[in-house]
């Protein structure tokens, strides 16, 4: 198995990750070759990631303040075509044809038009420094007439110009002329000038070529700012959409999650007319458990941690009302959805194979593990120790970890219990009621009336038996519900 320590491709697409990627509303090919190329900042770039976020936040306040502004920035963002190759090839001495140095051309009015708007913005951020391309759009537009257009023009050479009214005086004679054999003389010396005008035309666009060359690291600079602006304006408006807050980075290995949401969730929620229930809960070192029944929501609770904490690892906002955490060395999703279960090994062959990368990890680093129902794919007896023993094994290490389990009896005393709060303070004759009024909504109803908030509880509080409750609620045949109460 590859050592993925940011989660693989599939497990971003699980929680999330990947959805938050597709909303990302970047306009630019520069902007998405960043989007890409994005990666965790590493704990030595501390100093790199806080000032992100100071940019974001900044922006964020001027968005807010100068949207009329921002409109005018994304309408030209929109119109940038992607010169890098154009630019490889004239760093290596070739002639560029009259397409790409049309395109540079567009470039840098644009470029021209976005440096006059930014200015009016007047935020201060200091990875975006636009150089000018005056002198670039001079040469390109010697009739300087700032339109988005290029032809080889006369004014490049004198020669050229006499070439071109000796061709327009012959294609004049040959449209004035009646006589075959004439006509056929005439066309071809025409055939001779167009000779010499592709010839001096080539020439021109070797010279510009050359004096664009000197042009190169500018226009590199651009692209590079040109880029960042439009990669901060996607993650503002994300942070604005999703009212994202700035974490707080940390050295201690704390990590604290205020009403934190999964917009990946969230959005699925609300177009059926649903609330998703904020997550709150505080980590330390060491293991954490969160316990419930089946349909308890303790997935979606380590989905929710877990697409937060990438987030902020990523130098996004991250959608809390709160976050403290610190730069991780790495953050592993065991869940029983992974890949290696489709390559031949089952899922609990899957969870321990994995485990064990886990497990070599946090002997030389420190990061953030998320078990989700670990070991549910063995004997409840078999998994329980098992649970039992990893949360025990992970207490000796400053990495945070975090096992979600419907399995009593896994918690020791230096384990920190949450719960999912469930059907805990429901009615359940009244709930009970209202599926016999409407017995084909009942996994809905149930839904509806589930408590997905944690509470930290104590050690010796056991799982909610929400399974046998829900099992009475769905109509499960009573003599089988009896027998299971005299089990219970």
């Amino acid at each position: 198995m590859v050592n993925i320590r940011f989660l693989d491709d599939s497990q971003r697409e699980a929680i999330g990750f990947n959805y938050i990627m597709r909303n990302l509303d970047i306009l630019t090919p520069y902007g998405l070759q960043m989007k890409k190329d994005i990666k965790p900042y590493k704990k030595n770039q501390k100093d790199i990631l806080v000032k992100e976020l100071n940019y974001i936040e900044t922006m964020k306040n001027s968005f807010i303040k100068n949207k009329d502004y921002y409109m005018k920035v994304e309408n030209i963002l929109y119109k940038f075509k992607d010169i890098r190759k154009s630019l490889e090839r004239c760093e290596k001495s070739n002639v560029l044809d009259e397409v790409e140095i049309f395109e540079i051309k567009c470039f840098c009015i644009l470029i021209e038009e976005l440096i006059e708007i930014y200015k009016e913005i007047n935020i201060q951020i200091y990875d975006i420094k636009f150089k000018s391309p005056d002198k670039i759009i001079d040469l390109l537009d010697p009739q300087k007439t700032r339109i988005p257009t290029f032809y080889i023009y006369d004014s490049y050479s004198a020669n050229l110009r006499k070439i071109r009214y000796r061709k327009m005086e012959i294609e004049q004679k040959i449209f004035n002329q009646i006589d075959e054999e004439i006509i056929y003389n005439l066309k071809q010396e025409r055939l001779e000038i167009v000779i010499l005008e592709e010839k001096e035309e080539l020439q021109i666009k070797k010279y510009l070529s050359n004096e664009i060359k000197q042009f190169v690291d500018n226009i590199r600079i651009n692209i590079g700012s040109l880029a960042k602006l439009d990669f901060l304006i996607g993650k503002t408006k994300l942070a604005i959409k999703y009212k994202g807050v700035r974490p707080e980075i940390c050295d201690e290995m704390i990590i604290t999650i205020n009403d934190s949401v999964n917009p990946y969730v969230k959005d699925i929620v609300e177009k059926n007319n649903k609330k998703f229930t904020p997550i709150s809960i505080d980590l330390n070192s060491g293991s954490t458990v969160i316990t419930g029944a089946n349909m308890g929501g303790k997935s979606i609770s380590l989905n929710t941690i877990v697409l937060n904490l990438m987030l902020g690892q990523m130098g996004f906002f991250v959608f809390c009302k709160k976050a403290i955490f610190p730069i991780l060395d790495f953050i592993y999703f065991i869940s029983d959805d992974m890949q290696s279960v489709t390559k031949g090994l089952s899922t609990f062959g899957a969870e321990i194979h994995k485990l064990k990368e886990v497990v070599e990890s946090i002997k030389r680093e420190n990061g953030f593990v998320a078990l989700d129902e670990f070991a549910r794919g063995t004997n409840p007896k078999e998994g329980s120790i098992l649970v039992k023993s990893v949360c025990e094994y992970l207490e000796n290490f400053d990495s945070i970890s975090v096992i979600s389990t419907h399995y009593d009896g896994v918690i020791d005393y230096n384990t920190v219990h949450y719960q999912v709060r469930g059907l805990k303070d429901i009615d359940f004759d009244s709930l009970k009621y209202k599926i016999h009024l409407n017995k084909s909504k009942s996994i809905q109803i149930i839904q509806d009336n589930m408590d997905y908030r944690l509470e930290r509880v104590t050690k010796d509080c056991e799982v909610p038996k929400d399974a046998l409750n829900i099992s009475i609620l769905m109509g499960l045949d009573e003599s089988i519900v009896n027998i299971a109460k005299q089990y219970y």
